[in-house]
């Protein structure tokens, strides 16, 4: 992973999972960036479709073990392939492998750390009202809403970072 500058965000570039070293240095990226029990929330939209259906098939099969009622908020599901909604996850052992099958599964993805006094629920209503208009969340992050905010490059292959 490559870093650079570009308008007052950090944006890192060739990100690999096609090697062994570049998955290793993806969750080590990650276990720098989170504390054990911070709280985050997921923007997630779209089934990612670059990668091999049974690929697909098993991380599907991973991620509707974690996913509940208490901590995931649709906000438009067309069908399976076509879809966004919030997540809610407390970071903990283990999640960079969770990021790396978040990372492989979904075509777009937002990680939210948010700050302490916002919930989840205005997090959902913000994202229900605004996200269509505010791409890179700046006006979210503006707004008090985040203390970082991470989005998946189109194609997964880099992560821009405005914190």
């Amino acid at each position: 992973m490559n870093l650079k500058q570009v308008d007052n965000v950090n944006v890192y570039e060739d990100i690999r999972l096609d090697t062994i070293d570049g998955v290793i240095n993806f969750k080590n990226f990650w276990a720098k960036e989170f504390q054990y029990g911070q709280e985050l929330f997921f923007y997630f939209h779209r089934l990612e479709d670059l990668t091999d259906q049974k690929e697909l098939d098993e991380i599907e099969k991973d991620l509707l073990q974690i996913f509940n009622e208490d901590n995931i908020y649709i906000i438009i599901y067309l069908d399976k392939s076509r879809f966004t909604y919030l997540f809610k996850y407390e970071y903990k052992f283990g999640t960079e492998n969770l990021l790396l099958k978040f990372w492989r599964y979904f075509y777009g993805m937002d990680i939210i750390i948010p700050n302490i006094n916002v919930s989840f629920k205005e997090v959902c209503e913000y994202f229900y009202l605004h996200r269509e208009n505010d791409i890179y969340l700046r006006s979210f992050k503006a707004n008090g809403y985040a203390k970082t905010v991470y989005i998946k490059g189109l194609g997964g292959d880099y992560l821009i970072k405005n914190k």
